[in-house]
């Protein structure tokens, strides 16, 4: 059980944040992950088994972070585990490739809609670089649409952003949801416009979205390559991501966080005569063998394949998100949690800026108290049980009960 809040201390964890900002750039790689709430939120993690995780003071929480969506199975998972260890004792990377390469594609050619052929990385963001490189390569045409985040290396904007205007022309990023603007963008440049990059949009995942085949008959009218990103829609919205979902399938396709539970590797993947182009294209990574994580998805491919993951992603979500409904109107709070139940988006709607922001703030804060960590998207996994859920919906019971007394 977590610490009683009355003397709840996280001082080691964030005198390690501190001396993490003097000597990282950031205080950490993953921008994300940088803590905020001092006094309250944890400044590290130090051990995770199954749900939950413990940070430097001891303090443990039911975790809905998972590490930004990657833990889909849990913290320190028996099969993953134990692949990994095996593997171990035959050692991690050679100069020509391992089986276990050719082991997992098989696998992924046949949970995966699109993927006539994959290929291995280790981001979710440079195997969407990979899927951008190849159709510029396969269409010879500079343009791309990108909609939704895939990845610091395919950011646009300007030179604020270190990206030259120049680039940044060439990659508009339109939003998700409204045809309309890809309509009009198409019809003045698919000529130019080697693909349409897409992450679908977390809060509107259900099954009146019919924004992805609309898309992909959009591309199809113009010829223009479809690119999904399923970093994170992949192995939780259903194992082949959202082209299973819908039905509507793209021509390239990204994976990464849950196909290895937290293990570095990235999956990118689709027709054939596309990815055949990969030589020219000359995208090519020493450590895309890696066989510490290519044992590691090949477990996870066998859990999710014959114990029922997604299904249980869904039902756990649906419980938490239920569940923190119906607090937030016990407690008078201007808050929803909304989206696809496998990945439920946390909304603070109070009409104030402000407002927002320091009720976002005190829930945050008081969730830590109490022994939840959440996050703007907040990820169940497949170790959280029923009666998880419910003890943090208790815990959360007693942190909101705070917020709305304005502690």
């Amino acid at each position: 059980m977590s610490q009683p809040t009355g003397t709840r201390s996280v001082a080691k964890s964030w005198a390690i944040w501190r001396e993490a900002q003097r000597l990282i750039g950031a205080g950490t790689g993953t921008l994300s992950k940088a803590p905020k709430f001092e006094g309250d939120e944890p400044g590290c993690i130090v051990r995770g088994k199954g749900c939950r995780v413990w940070d430097a003071d001891g303090n443990e929480y039911i975790d809905f972070r998972n590490s930004l969506g990657p833990i889909t199975l849990g913290y320190c998972y028996p099969a993953m585990d134990e692949a990994i260890t095996a593997q171990l004792a035959n050692g991690i990377i050679y100069g020509h490739p391992h089986p276990l390469e050719v082991e997992l594609a098989r696998e992924l050619v046949q949970v995966i809609p699109c993927a006539e052929k994959v290929r291995f990385l280790k981001t979710g963001g440079e195997a969407m670089a990979a899927c951008i490189r190849l159709a510029r390569t396969f269409t010879q045409r500079p343009r791309i649409i990108t909609c939704g985040y895939h990845g610091w290396v395919n950011r646009g904007g300007g030179m604020a952003n270190g990206v030259p205007e120049a680039t940044a022309e060439l990659q508009p990023a339109l939003p998700y949801g409204n045809i309309e603007p890809f309509a009009d963008y198409l019809a003045a440049h698919a000529a130019e416009t080697a693909c349409v990059c897409v992450a679908a949009s977390y809060s509107h995942i259900g099954p009146d979205d019919d924004f992805l085949p609309k898309l992909r008959a959009l591309t199809r009218e113009h010829d223009v390559l479809l690119v999904y990103d399923e970093i994170v829609t992949g192995f939780r919205v259903r194992i082949g991501g959202m082209q299973e979902y819908t039905g509507a399938v793209p021509d390239l396709a990204t994976f990464a966080k849950g196909v290895a539970n937290g293990m570095p590797l990235s999956v990118y993947c689709g027709r054939a005569d596309i990815m055949d182009v990969i030589r020219k294209a000359g995208v090519s990574s020493t450590y895309s063998g890696e066989t510490l994580s290519l044992a590691a998805a090949k477990a996870v491919v066998n859990v999710y394949r014959t114990q029922g993951v997604v299904d249980h992603l869904w039902a756990r979500g649906r419980q938490l998100m239920d569940g923190m409904n119906d607090l937030f109107a016990r407690h008078g709070l201007d808050c929803k949690v909304v989206g696809c139940p496998a990945c439920p988006s946390i909304g603070i709607h109070a009409a104030d800026p402000l407002a927002r922001g320091r009720t976002q703030e005190a829930l945050w804060r008081a969730a830590y108290r109490h022994g939840v960590s959440l996050y703007h998207v907040s990820y169940p996994n497949f170790s959280h049980t029923e009666s998880d859920i419910a003890e943090a919906l208790d815990r959360l019971d007693r942190a909101m009960a705070e917020v709305a007394q304005g502690r």
